[in-house]
């Protein structure tokens, strides 16, 4: 009855593909699979001794190979240096280099032979005698016949080192090979006296092993009907139990994601109706506000153009209706800006001018008590191109990272608390970056700020959805968003957007010439 309970809660395809019982009925045939890969490893662990014998052979053979050659070329040298001896002091220095040419040329091939086996010492021999050889032939001399002599003394005592190298490394291999001869007979006895412990060892440990498997699934199943959405189950199995598991850590995946989908959901539904509210509030307040306005605009300009005139009572004397203009202007441009900005925007994908619509947000934010102390500053390339984005999704976005650096920067007097907002372009996409010099986040919560219900706000001050909310919506427009801090210096927010088509250009241009 459990095993079908647990199959109910997987997808269907998965249970057609993970009959748990069968793996039951197994418990022989891993018992006759744990023996076999015994024997199968004991002849393994032969093998590779015998494979480790026969390298060893092989190197002994090598071993011996460079001895030949270290003889033959001992005896060239030895006949070069005798040939050297007698043409030192000939009176005919250029047939003297002719004979000293040939020998030396007898030498090289076999000095050669020994450093392509890995001799680094006859480096500079080998270079030495062909810097020689050359001299001999192009400018004879008796003081390069004297270097040669010296060259061929060095060359004798470094030879004299590759032997005893040699030497050493045959008497090591020998002993190697004995002992790995020594250990092969160990192995054999060793292994036949443990197979009977080995195997029962092994059965204990794979029912040991399945049970608590089988408990970790079980116990997972429950925190996952109680909320549970943490780390997954690990995967260490390639059986019907680890296909199990996997299908435990998928339904968990897929909860979370219903779950976050359902949050996204709710959070852009709720700023709507936020912003419905605010538009129809803001539209209600402009239209009661821009009427008096309007006709207090009137009356200014008309005081105004009366104390122009030379004919006013009060001409010269500073009434200041340019100031009540101004101002009552300004209110009026206010009231537009949020009329215009809370106007409900469309869900579907369009190019958009990203500067203008982070320059409105700037300014719809700054209402906010929040920004009333702080210096918002806009920092955007004239030539930034235009995105492919749903308008909605990225005042979200923009307005949760600004409010985010005014949180940051709450109570931050010295240096006076700064959020600049950068746009540009980099490496084929465009990105925007809101930044503060706020207190910054320290090292070990920053890998977690992207985790649902993680905030590093006071308690009643976030719900730990923003960031998230922010990321699902960036990514779903095919960009990304990260975070870099350092704490006490403030954090950088980056949203990455990728490039338009140039078919997207080409549409937006044509809109603008119409």
């Amino acid at each position: 009855m459990a095993n079908d309970n647990q199959q109910e809660a997987l997808p269907s395809g998965d249970v057609a593909a993970l009959p748990l019982g069968r793996s039951m009925r197994r418990r022989g045939a891993w018992l006759i699979v744990a023996m076999i890969a015994y024997f199968v490893f004991l002849t393994g662990v032969i093998y590779t001794e015998r494979q480790t014998m026969l390298g060893l052979v092989g190197k002994l053979q090598s071993l011996h190979a460079d001895e030949a050659r270290l003889v033959a070329l001992n005896s060239a040298v030895s006949r070069t240096v005798l040939v050297v001896n007698e043409n030192y002091f000939a009176i005919d220095v250029g047939e003297s280099a002719k004979v000293l040419v040939l020998e030396v040329e007898a030498v090289l091939p076999g000095l050669k032979r020994l450093r392509a086996s890995g001799y680094d010492i006859l480096d500079d021999n080998l270079v030495e005698m062909e810097r020689l050889q050359k001299e001999l032939v192009t400018g004879p001399s008796r003081s390069s016949s004297a270097d040669l002599r010296g060259a061929l003394h060095r060359l004798v005592i470094d030879l004299d080192a590759v032997t005893s190298d040699v030497s050493r490394r045959k008497s090591e291999t020998v002993n190697r090979y004995e002992e790995v001869s020594n250990r092969v007979s160990l192995e054999w006895i060793v292994f036949g006296l443990i197979a009977v412990g080995f195997l029962g060892g092994l059965a204990t440990l794979f029912f040991n092993r399945l049970a608590k498997d089988i408990n970790a699934v079980q116990n997972r199943a429950r925190e996952i009907l109680k909320g549970y959405r943490g780390a997954p189950l690990v995967v260490d199995r390639d059986d019907e139990l680890g296909s199990l598991i996997a299908s435990i850590n998928r339904m968990q995946d897929d909860l979370r994601q219903r779950e976050d989908e359902v949050e996204i959901s709710r959070q852009e539904h709720f700023h709507k109706e936020k912003m419905a509210s605010i538009g129809s509030l803001a539209a209600s307040v402009a239209h009661e506000i821009n009427n008096p306005l309007s006709a207090i605009v009137g009356i200014a300009q008309a005081i105004d153009g009366e104390c122009g005139s030379a004919n006013c009572a009060l001409h010269n004397v500073e009434c200041h209706p340019r100031m009540i203009l101004d101002q009552a202007q300004r209110v009026m441009h206010i009231t537009r800006q949020i009329s215009e900005f809370s106007v409900p925007q469309s869900q579907e994908a369009e190019l958009l001018d990203l500067n203008g619509l982070l320059r409105s947000t700037a300014n719809f934010v700054r209402f906010d008590r929040r920004f009333r102390l702080l210096e918002v500053d806009l920092v955007l390339d004239p030539n930034l191109p235009a995105v492919l984005a749903v308008a909605d999704h990225l005042v979200q976005v923009a307005m949760n990272l600004l409010i985010n650096a005014a949180d940051a920067l709450e109570g931050r007097t010295d240096p006076r608390p700064l959020i600049r907002v950068v746009t540009g372009t980099r490496d084929g996409w465009i990105y925007f970056e809101v930044m503060d010099n706020g207190s910054g986040i320290r090292p070990e919560l920053l890998d977690r700020i992207f985790e649902e219900r993680f905030t590093t706000k006071g308690p009643g001050r976030g719900s730990g959805l923003g960031l998230g909310l922010c990321r699902a919506l960036v990514r779903k427009l095919d960009g990304d968003i990260t975070i870099t801090s350092v704490a006490g210096a403030g954090t950088t927010a980056t949203v990455l957007l990728p490039e338009p088509l140039l078919g997207d250009n080409a549409m937006l241009e044509g809109a603008r010439e119409a």
